[in-house]
């Protein structure tokens, strides 16, 4: 495929070679094939002003949070919020439980990482939603996989797909409420992602599959040093943020503090630890994102609404 040729046969003004070298190694990367060369002029020109926003982003803040190019740089801002949920209004909190230990005020740790606590990993591996709104599920099976893992049970992934599919008050791949899935998940169980695995879209409920995970109820933290409290003495917790920015879609490394982020919550993900000054995210965009499929993000300062919501800890 000869892409110059293509372009003046579209009318395309030669672009500098940065542009075309850099989609043509896109395409390698992250096997892109387009039906039509009018399609491949419209990804090359999306691409070429991702590309532009991804140099900006860097020079912005340099020395602090990298940006890269990555499998969302061929789409347009519309086509990439369908990663993400729609905004929901404000439903009735479903009723939480206060952990006992956190009654009172505890010491805890500067830092923690739940993939390695006393060499235990009690954190499964990346997982890649794809263009459905189910970071709700994911989330909700993530936390829970922890929860199962820290109290014993061992570490094995649970069924994203069946949350997505089986919790009443969603709107399927449209978005849905973390704590909708835990209710599921409380009523109901949830059986193993192996016996019930993810297709990427939304599919009719199966019912009669084993469980393997129950919980008893939720708790629910009312700010950021809750939130420390709560994942140092307990696990993983879900939290629900504003990801609808260029810079978190295009986010490598480095610690992220976006001022420009809103905070309506838009994407769900779950805090795994924390260090002095920042949170660590999981994220459901694959290990090719982020660092490795994991995030770092400013800590004390409601980071793109961190705390619109209330972060959730499930509890066996």
């Amino acid at each position: 495929m000869n892409l110059d040729v293509i372009l003046q046969r579209h009318h395309i003004p030669t672009p500098d070679a940065k542009y075309t070298n850099a989609f043509q190694d896109f395409l390698v990367k992250y096997l892109r094939k387009y039906k039509t060369e009018d399609e491949l002029v419209k990804r090359f020109t999306i691409f070429s002003r991702n590309m532009d926003l991804v140099e900006r982003f860097n020079k912005e803040d340099l020395g602090k949070v990298t940006y890269e190019l990555n499998d969302f740089s061929d789409l347009s801002d519309e086509e990439w919020k369908k990663f993400l949920m729609s905004p929901k209004p404000k439903s009735p909190s479903k009723s939480a439980a206060k952990p006992s230990a956190l009654k009172e005020k505890r010491v805890i740790p500067e830092s923690i990482d739940w993939r390695n606590v006393k060499g235990n990993n009690h954190v499964t591996g990346i997982k890649y939603q794809g263009p459905c709104g189910s970071c709700w599920a994911f989330a909700t099976a993530a936390a829970i996989e922890s929860a199962v893992s820290i109290s014993g049970g061992g570490l094995q992934s649970l069924s994203s797909q069946q949350l997505l599919d089986c919790t009443p008050v969603s709107d399927k791949c449209g978005g849905g409420e973390p704590v909708e899935a835990l209710s599921y998940a409380q009523f109901h169980g949830v059986t193993s992602a192996r016996n019930y695995p993810y297709y990427f879209w939304s599919t009719t409920c199966r019912e009669n599959v084993p469980t393997v995970a129950k919980i008893s109820t939720w708790a629910e933290a009312e700010n950021e040093e809750e939130l420390a409290e709560m994942v140092a003495l307990k696990g993983p917790m879900i939290i629900c943020a504003n990801f609808a920015t260029n810079k978190n879609r295009f986010y490598h490394s480095g610690i992220a503090e976006d001022p420009d982020c809103g905070t309506e919550p838009t994407h769900a993900l779950i805090v795994i630890g924390y260090g002095p000054d920042y949170w660590i995210l999981k994220n459901t965009y694959s290990k090719v994102w982020g660092e490795k499929g994991y995030m770092r993000v400013k800590r004390g300062v409601n980071w793109c609404g961190i705390n619109t919501e209330k972060p959730l800890l499930p509890i066996l």
